[in-house]
């Protein structure tokens, strides 16, 4: 399955995305903080087959350009993917979310209802549970273990990982490298000042009134956003679905991509 790698520019801003697959359905994943669309290399391959995949280096991440926080945070992921998404002449689309991403997937099925047609919340930040210690601690760091640098990315990383042999050397570069550069610590700094709890509180009003169908995917072992906060969201969306990844911690599809790729599948085939 080949995977296309290509940028656009999305107002100022030049927006990198991979591609693959040729369905008449579209689908469009989020990574989180601090990864990038490789976070998704794995799944790409299995939702191909059926459908088109886009999947972004949000702004501010990856090989996307970057900016001030200002233009990181949630709400205005969710205009930067919509802009996307109208560039690529797409009408309608289904939205998968991983940590930050799921909180820009909830703010876009609440805000730009006509244009989602369902979305998928995998390990995602909601209601009031961000922005994790961790990830605020980089803003004023007390201590050198709280520097924003490739070693906190790391750190995260293996933290949040329940299979550590698949935190390969090339997984490893894939999110360091974005940021292993003089300047990488400060852009890494404000990402984190992007993050606010009311950016997806202010959405639970309409998530309340949501018809579309909506799965929500946490891993059993995550230990920066437990399951909890799954049955919470399901709680709050009419007639969605809650389930537990078993095996899998906070990066749940890297720890078992295959699982993941099903459970989105069994999630479109509402579609069919």
């Amino acid at each position: 399955m080949e995977i296309l790698e290509e940028k656009v520019q999305i107002g100022n801003f030049n927006m990198f995305y991979r591609s693959a697959g040729i369905g008449s359905e579209s689908i469009i994943l989020l990574h989180g903080i601090p990864t990038n669309s490789f976070l998704w290399i794995h799944v790409i391959p299995q939702l191909a087959q059926h459908y088109r995949v886009i999947v972004p280096d949000m702004l501010g991440y990856g090989e996307s350009d970057r900016s001030t926080h200002e233009n990181l945070t949630l709400p205005m992921q969710a205009q930067h993917v919509m802009a996307l998404i109208d560039s690529l002449g797409i009408q309608r689309v289904h939205v998968v979310g991983h940590d930050l991403g799921g909180g820009v997937a909830q703010i876009l099925a609440a805000n730009y209802t006509e244009r989602i047609s369902s979305f998928v919340v995998i390990d995602g930040v909601t209601l009031s549970n961000w922005p994790l210690p961790k990830v605020v601690s980089l803003r004023y760091p007390t201590a050198p273990e709280f520097e924003p640098s490739i070693y906190f990315i790391e750190r995260m990383l293996r933290e949040g990982i329940l299979h550590q042999k698949l935190l390969t050397p090339e997984v490893l570069a894939a999110f360091l490298t974005p940021f292993n550069h003089p300047n990488g610590g400060k852009e890494l700094q404000e990402a984190s000042l992007a993050l606010e709890h009311h950016q997806t509180e202010e959405v639970v009003p309409k998530l309340k009134e949501l018809q579309m169908p909506a799965t929500f995917l946490y891993g059993q072992y995550d230990r920066y956003l437990p399951p909890y906060w799954g049955l919470r969201l399901q709680e709050t969306v009419p007639n969605s679905i809650f389930k537990v990844l078993p095996e899998c911690s906070h990066y749940s599809m890297i720890d078992n991509p295959l699982l993941v790729s099903e459970e989105i599948l069994t999630h479109l085939s509402q579609f069919k």
